[in-house]
């Protein structure tokens, strides 16, 4: 990928919107269900993003916590947009997206609600997109919050269509990884440009959490556009807060996930193989196996992944060629 000349102009911080009103060029996004607890320390971390203008929203998930009242309370610069129940991760996104971009943002950052950017994140990132200009999706190096271990590096992708963290629980003195290409950016802590969104869409709406950025890395690629890793980047993530170290529901959520993105992305042929393939292993092979380590919650679950997964596969060979842009 060709890098534009040293001393290159970063994008300017302000730009004009739609009604000649000027706007922060970079509006974040971060959506909350039930963490009241968690996003005050996310938000202020945000907030501290040295000599950067941007505009913050607060997607409120259909929280009953009072996640809204507090952060209008305690921040009365973030914007509060609530929904009035949990639409699921890429749904909610989507809505503070879709007003960013009618704002005339140039950038979308993306931060989990139990996510605290490191000093000079933002900055580390709109100096990379200056510097790859083919590039549209960026991430940074996620670390589990209070150890100096690698959460994620990005997303790797193997043959059966798992997205894995690429350097998971590497130690991050021995992380060996300069910024470059990577196969997909992880939510949790992303950078957006505004003309990548508006050549690959959104997030797909089917998956309500989980995979989601899958398919957005796999989307933009394929129409050429670069997801690149930004190793400078550093965020800090309380790992599972939401949902729970593989609990039963992020088991199912992983399990149909997958096997979407598998329908939706994998050759044709491949792809009709692997999603029976998925099933029948998760049904005969992990089910058993949770069942045995007396664990019956997620052998339920990956009986649900198995079903759910398959009918979800099918929805999506059957509109391949609509979604696939």
């Amino acid at each position: 990928m060709r890098r534009a000349a040293r001393g290159a102009a970063l994008i300017p911080t302000s730009i004009k919107g739609p009604e000649g009103v000027t706007q922060p060029s970079v509006h974040a996004v971060v959506v909350s269900w039930q963490g009241k607890h968690l996003i005050g320390d996310c938000l202020r971390a945000l907030l501290a993003q040295r000599g950067q203008q941007l505009r913050v929203t607060v997607v409120d998930n259909g929280s009953t916590d009072g996640t809204a009242e507090m952060v209008a309370r305690d921040f009365p610069g973030v914007d509060v947009l609530r929904l009035p129940q949990n639409v699921g991760y890429g749904r909610a996104n989507n809505e503070a997206i879709r007003r960013a971009l009618a704002d005339g943002a140039r950038f979308v950052a993306l931060v989990n609600n139990d996510v605290e950017l490191g000093a000079g994140w933002l900055e580390q990132m709109r100096r990379a997109a200056a510097e790859q200009p083919e590039a549209g999706l960026f991430c940074g190096t996620l670390l589990f919050r209070g150890q100096e271990r690698v959460n994620s590096t990005g997303l790797a992708i193997d043959a059966f269509g798992r997205a894995r963290d690429r350097d998971f629980d590497l130690p991050l003195a021995e992380l060996d990884r300069a910024d470059g290409p990577v196969e997909g950016v992880t939510g949790g802590a992303a950078l957006l440009r505004s003309t990548a969104l508006e050549k690959i869409g959104l997030f797909d709406p089917a998956y309500f959490a989980y995979y989601e950025d899958v398919d957005l890395s796999l989307r933009a690629r394929r129409s050429g556009i670069a997801c690149w890793y930004v190793r400078g980047a550093i965020a800090r993530h309380r790992f599972a807060a939401t949902l729970g170290a593989d609990s039963p529901r992020q088991r199912y959520l992983l399990g149909v996930g997958h096997l979407r993105t598998v329908a939706l992305h994998q050759p044709l042929f491949k792809a009709a193989a692997l999603v029976p393939l998925t099933m029948a292993y998760r049904a005969a092979v992990k089910a058993p196996l949770e069942l045995l380590r007396g664990r019956p919650s997620l052998a339920l679950a990956e009986l649900r992944a198995a079903a759910g997964g398959g009918l979800m596969a099918l929805r999506a060979f059957s509109d391949r060629s609509r979604l696939r842009r």
